[in-house]
């Protein structure tokens, strides 16, 4: 170990040593070494050792250190079990993990895709493979092809949304390792969109009831009535029609792409509860993140900047009693891919959810949300994965390394 300005290096012969600092994360690399992408860069420095060649000591920023903080929580931490699956969120009032859910397991494959992405880390990789097989061997019902909400018996019932962030996930993962595995399943999750969801109305059904595939019951609830936000599911119809160029698939996310541009209103006007509509810009996110395929086109753009400062304006009306971390992150991952720039305060406050170290089982996870200014009783891998990809963005966006048109690898 040598120590030079402060900085404690581990020599070795590979070409990639990956060590700890205070600022984050450094990496020492050969000139034929992987280096990190600059954007994510705040500072560099040159560190001879006698006898062997220079190396290059890279500083990634406060954001790739958050990045690495959760990435850690996703893995280590318990809430991705054995089997693959991922939990639905950790209570930390009564220190337990809820049961295993498909869609957030698909998430957090995601998550752990795009970690793999900037970084390179075997680690991230073998995660997503763990909680894609738990996907396509355990959770998915081959005799109904379907994929069920959980695996226990009160998980009988299937969602559209859940069903579509599931089929991109295997896409994303597909992309980093091309086995068809992978791209076989996404389809027929996306086959299963259109077969099981759909309604003589041109609506897709938020819930059907397994075995039967009967349509549930609407609810006033965002997510158990048909509504825009069901567009974030539909990006995984418009991305098997570009890898499989399956014209069917494109033609569907269109359809469900006009039908959400007359009835986006709906998404905040049907709730009357201004605290619970908080949980509505959710959804509202949800819908301009599913617009990012056609964000080029003018009406589009148009539209993206209005209701992105709209859900802003709410959000912060609203903020001091109540406050979801995903809520944040998701409107600054539309404003960075548009090509805005944070407001002072913005990634502050997101990571202000990050749970510090400490405590294993939470540490590096990102709490649900603030009410009254006090946080809620959960670590969430949603809101982990949306806040270390907004954090991401962020520190790509300042370098000018942030490419605006890649919405796939978006969580």
């Amino acid at each position: 170990m040598q120590n030079r300005g402060g900085l404690t290096i581990s020599e070795g012969y590979g070409l990639h040593v990956e060590f700890h600092i205070q600022m984050g994360y450094g990496r020492k690399r050969c000139p034929s070494g992987e280096v990190a992408p600059a954007s994510h860069l705040c500072a560099a420095y040159t560190v001879d050792f006698k006898d062997r060649p220079t190396y290059t000591c890279e500083l990634l920023s406060t954001e790739s250190s958050c990045m690495a903080r959760a990435g850690a929580w996703l893995l280590d931490s318990g809430i991705q079990q054995n089997s693959g699956g991922v939990s639905r969120y950790r209570r930390t009032d009564i220190a337990e993990n809820l049961p295993v859910s498909t869609e957030i397991t698909g998430y957090v494959v995601s998550a752990l895709c795009y970690l793999f992405e900037q970084s390179g880390d075997q680690r991230y990789l073998e995660g997503a493979k763990r909680g894609a097989d738990f996907l396509i061997d355990q959770a998915w019902d081959r005799a109904l092809s379907s994929m069920p909400f959980e695996l226990s018996p009160g998980g009988r019932y299937s969602y559209f949304f859940d069903t579509g962030i599931i089929a991109r996930s295997l896409l994303f993962l597909y992309r980093l390792n091309p086995s068809e595995r992978y791209l076989s399943a996404a389809r027929d999750l996306g086959s299963a969109m259109e077969r099981d969801f759909g309604s003589m109305s041109g609506a897709y059904h938020p819930i059907v009831l397994l075995p039967c595939k009967s349509p549930a019951p609407y609810e006033t609830w965002w997510s158990k009535m048909p509504g825009a936000f069901q567009l974030k599911a539909a990006l995984a119809w418009h991305e098997l029609g570009t890898v499989t160029g399956e014209a069917r698939f494109s033609a569907l996310y269109e359809q469900l792409l006009s039908r959400s541009l007359r009835q986006y209103r709906e998404t905040l006007d049907i709730e009357r509860d201004e605290i619970r509509k908080m949980d509505r810009l959710h959804a509202w996110a949800y819908f301009l993140e599913g617009l990012q395929p056609v964000a080029s086109r003018p009406e589009i753009a148009k539209l993206l900047e209005e209701a992105l400062a709209e859900g802003e304006t709410l959000r912060e009306a609203i903020a001091p009693r109540f406050l979801r971390s995903d809520v944040c992150a998701q409107l600054l991952r539309v404003k960075l891919l548009g090509g805005g720039t944070p407001a002072p305060g913005e990634i502050e406050r997101i990571e202000a959810f990050q749970y510090p170290e400490g405590d294993p089982v939470l540490a590096g996870g990102f709490a649900f949300g603030l009410r009254d200014g006090a946080l809620t009783p959960h670590v969430n891998p949603v809101s982990t994965a949306f806040c270390l990809q907004a954090l991401s963005f962020a520190g790509q966006a300042a370098g000018n390394g942030l490419d605006h048109a890649n919405w796939r690898s978006l969580v």
